[in-house]
Protein backbone atom coordinates (compact mmCIF):
# COMPACT_ATOMS: atom_id res chain seq x y z
CA UNK A 1 0.00 0.00 0.00
CA UNK A 2 1.52 3.40 -0.98
CA UNK A 3 1.22 6.40 0.96
CA UNK A 4 1.60 10.03 0.00
CA UNK A 5 3.01 12.64 2.37
CA UNK A 6 2.02 16.13 1.95
CA UNK A 7 4.85 17.50 4.03
CA UNK A 8 8.38 16.62 3.69
CA UNK A 9 9.28 18.21 7.33
CA UNK A 10 7.71 16.03 9.18
CA UNK A 11 7.92 16.53 12.81
CA UNK A 12 7.37 13.62 15.53
CA UNK A 13 5.49 15.11 18.15
CA UNK A 14 2.50 13.06 19.74
CA UNK A 15 -0.30 16.47 18.64
CA UNK A 16 -3.45 15.02 19.06
CA UNK A 17 -5.90 17.82 17.42
CA UNK A 18 -5.01 21.37 16.90
CA UNK A 19 -3.05 23.38 19.41
CA UNK A 20 -4.89 26.34 20.06
CA UNK A 21 -2.41 29.02 19.13
CA UNK A 22 -3.41 28.25 15.61
CA UNK A 23 -6.66 28.07 15.21
CA UNK A 24 -7.92 31.03 13.47
CA UNK A 25 -9.45 33.60 15.84
CA UNK A 26 -10.23 37.86 15.60
CA UNK A 27 -11.62 40.54 18.67
CA UNK A 28 -14.90 40.72 16.62
CA UNK A 29 -18.23 40.02 18.73
CA UNK A 30 -20.15 37.60 17.90
CA UNK A 31 -23.45 38.11 16.09
CA UNK A 32 -26.64 37.00 17.79
CA UNK A 33 -27.14 33.96 15.90
CA UNK A 34 -23.97 32.94 17.09
CA UNK A 35 -25.05 33.39 20.81
CA UNK A 36 -28.18 31.54 20.41
CA UNK A 37 -25.95 28.68 19.26
CA UNK A 38 -23.74 28.41 21.73
CA UNK A 39 -26.61 29.18 24.49
CA UNK A 40 -28.43 26.18 23.28
CA UNK A 41 -25.14 23.90 22.85
CA UNK A 42 -23.70 24.35 26.47
CA UNK A 43 -27.44 25.40 27.87
CA UNK A 44 -27.20 25.51 31.79
CA UNK A 45 -28.80 21.77 33.40
CA UNK A 46 -31.90 22.62 36.32
CA UNK A 47 -30.69 21.50 39.38
CA UNK A 48 -31.66 18.26 40.68
CA UNK A 49 -34.25 19.37 43.39
CA UNK A 50 -36.09 21.44 40.81
CA UNK A 51 -35.99 17.63 38.91
CA UNK A 52 -37.47 16.09 41.46
CA UNK A 53 -40.36 18.84 42.06
CA UNK A 54 -41.21 18.63 38.84
CA UNK A 55 -41.62 14.90 38.74
CA UNK A 56 -43.15 15.22 42.14
CA UNK A 57 -46.39 16.85 40.73
CA UNK A 58 -47.25 14.13 38.37
CA UNK A 59 -47.03 11.97 42.17
CA UNK A 60 -49.43 14.43 43.96
CA UNK A 61 -51.97 14.65 41.02
CA UNK A 62 -52.00 10.91 41.19
CA UNK A 63 -52.78 10.93 44.93
CA UNK A 64 -55.00 13.69 45.06
CA UNK A 65 -57.34 11.31 42.38
CA UNK A 66 -56.85 8.40 44.30
CA UNK A 67 -57.96 10.84 47.52
CA UNK A 68 -61.37 11.79 45.85
CA UNK A 69 -62.53 8.76 44.20
CA UNK A 70 -61.99 6.60 47.16
CA UNK A 71 -64.27 8.23 48.88
CA UNK A 72 -67.44 6.86 50.16
CA UNK A 73 -69.42 9.74 48.08
CA UNK A 74 -67.70 9.04 44.95
CA UNK A 75 -68.59 5.14 45.54
CA UNK A 76 -72.63 6.61 46.05
CA UNK A 77 -72.03 8.53 42.51
CA UNK A 78 -70.91 5.61 40.42
CA UNK A 79 -73.18 3.61 41.75
CA UNK A 80 -76.27 5.86 41.06
CA UNK A 81 -74.88 6.51 37.44
CA UNK A 82 -73.50 2.45 36.48
CA UNK A 83 -75.82 0.41 38.74
CA UNK A 84 -73.89 -2.58 37.89
CA UNK A 85 -71.02 -0.97 40.01
CA UNK A 86 -73.77 -1.66 43.09
CA UNK A 87 -73.49 -5.14 42.49
CA UNK A 88 -70.06 -6.26 41.83
CA UNK A 89 -66.91 -4.70 43.76
CA UNK A 90 -64.58 -5.42 40.48
CA UNK A 91 -67.11 -3.41 38.20
CA UNK A 92 -66.71 -0.23 40.70
CA UNK A 93 -63.16 -0.60 41.15
CA UNK A 94 -62.46 -1.01 37.22
CA UNK A 95 -64.58 1.82 36.75
CA UNK A 96 -62.67 4.24 39.38
CA UNK A 97 -59.40 3.31 37.95
CA UNK A 98 -60.75 3.85 34.17
CA UNK A 99 -62.27 7.42 35.43
CA UNK A 100 -58.84 7.84 37.56
CA UNK A 101 -56.81 7.18 35.03
CA UNK A 102 -58.98 9.65 32.13
CA UNK A 103 -59.04 12.84 34.35
CA UNK A 104 -55.11 12.13 35.25
CA UNK A 105 -54.62 11.81 31.21
CA UNK A 106 -56.81 14.96 30.72
CA UNK A 107 -55.33 16.90 33.18
CA UNK A 108 -51.44 16.61 32.52
CA UNK A 109 -52.49 17.30 28.36
CA UNK A 110 -54.61 20.54 29.51
CA UNK A 111 -51.50 21.51 32.02
CA UNK A 112 -49.12 20.86 29.01
CA UNK A 113 -51.01 22.80 26.53
CA UNK A 114 -51.56 25.41 28.81
CA UNK A 115 -47.60 25.72 29.70
CA UNK A 116 -46.35 25.74 26.34
CA UNK A 117 -47.98 28.86 25.16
Amino acid sequence: MSSVQYNQNVQHLPVEGDPIAQLPADQSQPTTNELQIVNTLFAKHKPEMNAVFEEAKDALLVGALFLVFSMPQADALLIRLVPAAGKSPYILLGLKALIVTASYWLLQHFYLSRASV
